[in-house]
Formats: C-alpha cells, structure tokens, sequence
C-alpha cells in the first residue's frame, strides 16, 4: 500500500502541492508514523486530566437521515463502521490490482504469500484457545490472526535496499490476504441480528454493479453511488459494514471503460489512499487507543490467559504460521521463495506480520463487551506488536548482507 503512495506522488508536478505533503506521500513509512502520533495522543489523553473530554468525545451521538431514515452511533462507532470501510476498501483495491494486474496473477507467485498468511492466521488462533478455551475470554481468538499493514511496511522501509524488493511483495500480499481474512471471520463470527431482506438486498447492489460493468455503463458517479448504498445495506444486515469496503475494492473494474480514461478502480486508488493515510487509519487509532495504563484490569482471573494469548499469538503464532506454511509450500514444490529471497528474510516478514495494532484493535472492539478484557487486549497488543517489530527489524537488518536492486 505504501508503494502506492510513493507512486501517487508522481502524479503530481512539485508547484501543485506543498513541500510538506510531497515529502510525506514519498515517505514509505508514513502510515506507521501518523498511527503512532496517533495512537500516543491518545493515551495521553487517557492518561491524563483530559480523560473525561476525551470519552465523552468520543461517545457523542450523531445521526445522519432524514426523518425516519436515519443512523445514530456515537462518534466511536462511525469511525469504526463507517470511516474503516474507506480503509477496507483500500485493501479490496490492492488485492483486485494485484490478482488482475500484478505479479499475483501467476499462480506460483502468489500460491505462497496467500498460504503464508493462511499459516499466519490458524497458528495463532490456536495458540490463544489454547490459553483461552472454554473461558470467558474465548471469544478473542481472531485477535491476534491480524497484521497492520502500514507499521509493518513501515518497519521494513528502516530496512532500506539491502532486502530484495520481492520481499516487500511478499509481505503487502500476505498483510492483504490477511486483512481480507479478518473481514471473512467478522463476517461469520462477530455479526449479530442477520438481516435476510438487508442482506439479499445488497447481493442485488452487487449484481446490478457488476450488470453495469459488463454492459459498460458504468462509470464512477454511478460506482460511487452504488458502494454508498451497498454500505447501507450491508450496515442494515448485521453483518459488519467494514465488509462492504472491501466487496468494493473487488467490484472495481480495473479496466478502462473507454479509451484514454483511467479505469474506475485506479481513480478511486488514488483519491482514496491519501484519505485512509492521513485520515481514517489515524482517527481510527485515536478513537481507540485511548487505554488507561493501569495494572488493575489484570486483576481479574481470566486477564492472564487473555494476554499470555494475545501476546504468544502475535509474537509466536504468526513468525511459526507463516514459516511453516511457507517451508510446506516449497518442501512440496508447489511454490518458490520470493526472487533473490532466502529464509532468514521469510522469518524477519514472519515477526513483522506480528504486528497486529490497528486490526487487532478493530477486532478486540467486536469481540468484548467488557471494559476490563478490552483494556487488556489493547494493552497486550502494543506489547506483542512492539517485540514482534523489533524482533522483525533486526533479523531483516542482520540478514542484508549486501544490497539489492
């Protein structure tokens, strides 16, 4: 995703934006820096006398309708079934590009990221029922399947040129499939009250836009359109509208309805990423990560599997899935490491997919009701997701030993 930043920034000439927002649309790291501005305003605000301000902000209601049409959240709440969506459909976006246009369209290149973050998930979704199993906690076990695209990019652009560039590939890929994972479990676990009429209607949305796509009459006022009430409709449904923003990004078309026009799924690429950039991700981290760091919540008798879960899940679980589904795939000949790759790079990506933050978050928010096992997934969280990138960091920086192209 990032690399697609870098690459939104060409399009602009320098007289047309400032020297500020060029610098930051070039920086591969950007993302990772603007969640964790983020994320530490946050627990300052939680942390400090602006606690009160900073909750009653965030649980302010605001509806938007008209008369009996009409949605009310609390500000929290549109951020995460609302503004997520955005991020989402950034997601749907890349993977449609990668699997029509990219290296993912052959079937060897993409067979191991896609199995990689299989392993990625299964591992460590294991590990914490193992700590979790039958207690009250067990309803977390998708917490620490996720892996934050933009820390982990962002890590491994500190790496610079002395990994092969396909590595990079291999870790956007397996953080893509990852996070469409984590859509595919809160559809079928974490949705509540399913709507069949809501529902049923949105499979129509769906078929109309793909009708329209096919008879090429479909542009990007008439896409725009569409998504919003697909959003409605899915929100209608039960099931969590984040997963209309991805259905999104896979119903763009990525070719051209007409000649010297860029196609609908490119325009909408480059309007949306700055936005879930600089916007979505970081509000999404604010509105979240406001934590009390106190020790109090670990009082209570389940916190410690909970954490010990969380934390092995990501730190562990992850580096062992991934690993382990890579080294089948090649044991068996069904794929090949990434070009000029070898495992200690395999294992660096592995740590770095460890870093959960902004999806674990997400799901930690579907998963628990209670204040004291959200405190101390979210607190388990930075803990793992600060080992796993340091670990990640230091294996891939002791395993360039010498620069690539």
């Amino acid at each position: 995703m990032e690399r697609k930043i870098i690459k939104y920034a060409k399009i602009f000439h320098p007289n047309q934006v400032s020297r500020l927002a060029l610098y930051l649309l070039r920086d591969e790291a950007v993302s990772g820096k603007f969640i964790l501005g983020a994320t530490l305003l946050a627990l300052l605000a939680a942390n400090t006398a602006l606690r009160g301000t900073y909750e009653a902000f965030w649980q302010t209601d605001l509806t938007i309708g008209l008369g009996s049409w009409s949605l009310d959240k609390d500000l929290r709440h549109w951020v995460g079934d609302g503004l997520m969506a955005l991020f989402f459909l950034v997601v749907g976006l890349e993977l449609k590009r990668e699997l029509v246009q990219g290296e993912l369209r052959k079937v060897r290149t993409a067979a191991l990221p896609f199995a990689a973050a299989l392993g990625g998930m299964v591992v460590p979704a294991l590990i914490y029922l193992a700590f979790n199993a039958g207690t009250s906690a067990d309803r977390g076990w998708a917490i620490p399947m996720a892996t934050d695209i933009a820390f982990a990019i962002g890590i491994l652009a500190l790496v610079g040129k002395r990994i092969p560039a396909s590595i990079r590939l291999f870790l956007l890929t397996l953080a893509i499939v990852d996070d469409i994972g984590a859509v595919i479990v809160i559809a079928v676990f974490y949705s509540t009250g399913l709507n069949l009429v809501a529902m049923l209607t949105a499979v129509a949305i769906c078929a109309l836009l793909l009708a329209l796509r096919s008879l090429k009459r479909l542009n990007l006022a008439v896409f725009s359109v569409g998504c919003l009430f697909l959003w409605l409709a899915v929100n209608a449904s039960g099931l969590h509208a984040s997963i209309a923003g991805v259905v999104m990004g896979l119903l763009a078309p990525v070719a051209a309805m007409r000649p010297n026009v860029k196609s609908i799924a490119e325009r909408m690429e480059h309007f949306m990423i700055p936005i879930s950039t600089f916007v979505v991700v970081p509000l999404f981290a604010f509105a979240n990560t406001g934590v009390v760091l106190s020790l109090v919540s670990f009082q209570n008798e389940a916190a410690l599997p909970l954490a010990s879960g969380i934390v092995f899940g990501l730190v562990l679980g992850k580096v062992v899935g991934i690993v382990g589904a890579s080294w089948l795939m090649v044991k068996l000949n069904y794929a090949e490491l990434p070009s000029a790759a070898h495992w200690q790079h395999v294992i660096g990506v592995g740590f770095l997919a460890g870093i959960g933050f902004t999806v674990s978050i997400f799901v930690t928010e579907l998963a628990f009701q209670s204040p004291d096992f959200i405190t101390v997934s979210k607190l388990s969280i930075f803990i793992a997701s600060a080992i796993s990138g340091c670990l990640g960091l230091i294996i891939l920086k002791r395993s360039a030993g010498r620069l690539y192209n």
